[in-house]
């Protein structure tokens, strides 16, 4: 088709309509203060400079110019694009037409290209930026008209800026106003996290390059606000402790892997751009940018890899983690005052250190524990939090991420390889009724949520206990995880489940295939696992550096099958149809040879209680015990005595004599009616107040 030319160009402008709400930089008028005052030119316009550079690599070959220009047609379309579907999420074609706008604005601006501030082809990217505006393009999704379109649009529009001020006004006013629309609806503008930020960067585009510096400081003041603690039950971006959360709709949702990525990128985007003008961040928001990275982002990571547990619906995509050491360099060569402390997570990212310890993010139902040369995490979900969504076709399985997912990672690759064909009812840690049925899929969080107020757990920083009242499905079940420096116990009791025609199966761990799987049975005599699974009992089992121990009277089950090309490894207990009762124990050590684990002698914890009203765990080594504590009791621990307490709790006890510390916190976050919690320690008593992420005190 053929170009189009000056004449035809400008009657494509001629025709414009204007939007039905128009937003001026120049007047301030739909919700923009106005009149703007005389603005600080020699900041805005080093602003603009950075925007511009950081706009322009990635010029396309003179071939791709040629080529885009060819299918421009005579209205501004490109023929390649399809703009007639109104289906839902058909805006992703359209953004094509956007995309290829990028491209040729970075042919025209790059100097020395063989396009460089050529004339047919601005005329081209005019024609092209005219039929956009015009038709104005909305989506089912809408998303795309209010995030996304603009989001790409402004590329062009800030790259070309200054030409079209000289040959084009009116198309400069159409394209401004075009990035300011979602700014002048109060809802849009209200956004917060993610979606926030992305309409503060196009935003901030539109100020900068009107040089409307009212509206320039208006954007930083909410991109001030957006980097906050959130108060709300469902308030989204940074949780309380440190969590990200988006998608609050049915219930909190961690999102750190993807929306908690364009949320940093957007705010470091701002920090970069403003660096050393008077529009900088506030002080008191970097450094809560800084600790969110340090608290936050650095516990989800592990080998070059992002938890599964924080990246929602998106679990199939490519891999988030080299772009999470990107944005941790930048924050660093900003030269904050924790510059240090992020170039120690950088260090730890790209393996040269590591990060050791436990922490539990209350707000989300969410343990992570760091122990020597690995990472194990415990996802739960209650009536305030939901697993991983679905939603724009992906995540469609994503029913039982949240029901227990206790996910083993030494190497750093056991899962990733393998989740677009493993058995998503086969979840690792949790306990699910295994049948034929197609799983609903948790459309943007609903039906994700718990069937419990009780879910939690207490961490004193080093070792930590998480669990939950599993409630889905007809089946119930209590859950609870015991951390430890080196291994870990996992616990099951009152596992009741009213489905006679399906078995209730606890999954230990389903794990990418990596070299033989040797097994032990009660007498100790260990021999690798021969074909597709076990025929014979055995207490012990080891695979690809991680050590299972199941105690006696369990009757675990260890298969092989196929996913796509690849070997699974599944590890299960089968409760069978209609149980009423049932239970299991197993500790876990990870990071450890088999030598040394089927070496390993004597006892290493002891299982105080495993009942619907309390699970607890000892360390014969130091003596810590944790217990969970479903119901007002008592358990007897070596060196404690009776240990008891009078309301619901986790609990961390830890010492002897007249020098024992217990941790304690409270399973049923903002729902609680307790204030307090009285704990009995070798018949001394004292009330722990409940804190959000725990409190201590000294008996």
């Amino acid at each position: 088709m053929k170009k189009l030319c000056m004449a035809a160009a400008a009657a494509v402008l001629a025709l414009l309509p204007s939007f039905g709400t128009e937003v001026r930089a120049e007047t301030g008028s739909a919700g923009i203060s106005a009149p703007a005052p005389k603005p600080n030119k020699g900041e805005m316009r080093t602003i603009k400079k950075r925007m511009h550079r950081s706009f322009l690599p990635g010029k396309p070959s003179d071939a791709v110019v040629a080529e885009l220009m060819k299918e421009i047609g005579t209205d501004g379309s490109f023929s390649d694009v399809d703009y007639s579907s109104e289906e839902f999420n058909s805006g992703g074609e359209k953004r094509k037409h956007l995309a290829n706008l990028a491209k040729l604005a970075r042919a025209y601006e790059t100097p020395g290209g063989t396009y460089y501030k050529n004339r047919d082809l601005y005329n081209a990217i005019a024609s092209a930026l005219a039929y956009w505006v015009e038709n104005n393009y909305e989506d089912p999704n809408w998303w795309h008209r209010i995030i996304g379109f603009p989001k790409d649009m402004m590329v062009t529009v800030v790259l070309l800026n200054d030409d079209m001020k000289r040959y084009d006004k009116e198309l400069y006013r159409k394209c401004t106003d075009y990035l300011l629309y979602s700014w002048s609806v109060p809802k849009q503008r209200a956004q917060e996290g993610a979606n926030g930020t992305d309409i503060c960067k196009f935003t901030f585009a539109a100020a900068v390059i009107t040089e409307n510096e009212t509206l320039l400081r208006e954007v930083i003041e909410k991109v001030n606000s957006l980097v906050r603690i959130a108060a709300g039950d469902r308030e989204e971006g940074i949780q309380p402790d440190y969590s990200f959360a988006q998608h609050n709709g049915s219930g909190r949702q961690l999102y750190l892997g993807t929306y908690g990525r364009e949320y940093i990128d957007g705010v470091l985007y701002f920090m970069e751009f403003v660096a050393g003008t008077s529009f900088e961040l506030a002080p008191e928001k970097v450094a809560l940018f800084e600790e969110f990275f340090l608290e936050g982002v650095a516990w989800g990571w592990y080998k070059n890899e992002m938890d599964l547990n924080l990246c929602g619906r998106g679990l199939l995509r490519d891999n988030t983690g080299p772009s999470f050491v990107a944005l941790t360099q930048r924050l660093a060569a900003l030269g904050t005052p924790r510059k240090e402390a992020l170039e120690g997570v950088i260090a730890m990212m790209k393996g040269n250190r590591e990060l050791n310890g436990n922490k539990m993010y209350w707000r989300m139902d969410y343990m992570v524990h760091r122990p020597k040369g690995a990472m194990v995490v415990s996802r739960m979900t209650s009536t305030r939090t939901v697993g991983n969504e679905a939603g724009n076709g992906e995540g469609l399985d994503n029913y039982h991420t949240g029901d227990g997912a206790n996910y083993v990672k030494v190497h750093g690759n056991e899962y990733t390889p393998i989740l677009a064909g493993w058995n998503w009812k086969r979840i690792p840690g949790t306990t699910v009724i295994e049948d034929t049925r197609k799983m609903p899929a948790p459309m943007w969080g609903e039906g994700g949520a718990g069937g419990s107020d009780f879910a939690g757990g207490v961490s004193d920083g080093r070792n930590g206990v998480c669990g939950f009242i599993y409630a889905k499905d007809s089946l119930e079940a209590r859950k609870s995880w015991f951390y430890f420096d080196d291994y870990y116990v996992a616990l099951g009791a009152g596992i009741n489940s009213q489905r006679g025609d399906a078995p209730a199966k606890t999954t230990v761990n389903q794990t990418l295939l990596a070299g033989k799987v040797a097994l032990a049975d009660a007498s100790g005599a260990a021999s690798d696992l021969a074909g597709a699974g076990n025929t014979s009992p055995f207490s012990r089992l080891w695979h690809n550096d991680v050590g299972y121990r199941f105690e006696a009277g369990s009757a675990p089950a260890a298969e092989i099958y196929k996913s796509g090309k690849r070997d699974v490894l599944c590890i299960s207990f089968d409760h069978g149809t209609g149980r009423q009762g049932g239970s299991y124990v197993y500790a876990v050590y990870p990071a450890v040879g088999r030598g040394d684990f089927f070496g390993r002698t004597g006892e290493d914890y002891r299982v105080l209680a495993n009942t619907p009203q309390v699970q607890a765990v000892q360390d014969v080594r130091t003596g810590r015990t944790m217990a969970v504590f479903y119901e007002a009791g008592s358990v007897q621990a070596d060196g404690l005595g009776a240990l008891s307490a009078d309301k619901p709790c986790f609990l961390i006890a830890e010492g002897s004599g007249g020098a024992v510390k217990v941790t304690v916190a409270d399973p049923y976050g903002e729902k609680r009616t307790q204030e307090s919690v009285s704990v009995t320690v070798e018949g001394k008593s004292t009330a722990v107040p409940f804190r959000n992420g725990g409190s201590s005190a000294q008996l």
